[in-house]
């Protein structure tokens, strides 16, 4: 199989290899640009999953230090470096909650939440705090149905563990 050039006169080859050489010096090369990767807004509601430990109000199962956990959105401060989040987990630790708390545990179906591995609940007793860093350092899995995010913001202002004064650091009131 030959090429063009071995089709061309020798030339019409030199002319054309020297016409590429001028045009080069004329033609500014284009760089390649790097391209900047989209940070997509953080909203009330977003999930993402995100490596916690005590700073985020988890405590990591013994011998790890940090513990991967689904965070759920509810509130964002008003300069955006903190925001207020309720968690996933795979089942209610009665052993940190009273009677009749119960009742702040979401039942959530792995259905519905194809990125969770089996049936869990989201608890919305306490707030937990995820910082900007945690966040963008995290993976996105997707947003609360609009269902589950309206009861978990109703229970998360419910709880008597969430302070007035850390549901209006959120925005959450």
């Amino acid at each position: 199989m030959s090429s063009l050039k071995d089709c061309l006169p020798q030339d019409t080859l030199n002319a054309l290899i020297s016409a590429k050489k001028e045009l080069q010096k004329i033609v500014p090369q284009r760089k390649k640009k790097k391209r900047k990767a989209v940070l997509l807004p953080i909203e009330v509601g977003n999930i993402y999953k995100i490596e916690a430990d005590e700073r985020n109000g988890i405590t990591p199962p013994p011998g790890r230090k940090t513990w991967f956990k689904h965070f759920a959105v509810m509130g964002i401060a008003d300069d955006g470096s903190v925001m207020g989040c309720v968690v996933f987990d795979s089942e209610m630790n009665r052993e940190h909650i009273e009677p009749g708390y119960e009742d702040f545990f979401i039942p959530i179906s792995q259905g519905t939440y194809s990125f969770i591995d089996h049936d869990s609940y989201l608890e919305c007793l306490k707030l937990k705090p995820a910082t900007l860093m945690n966040i963008r350092n995290g993976k996105a899995e997707g947003r609360l149905t609009e269902d589950d995010l309206k009861i978990a913001l109703q229970l998360t202002k419910r709880s008597n563990r969430n302070s007035i004064i850390t549901l209006r650091t959120y925005n959450i009131l």
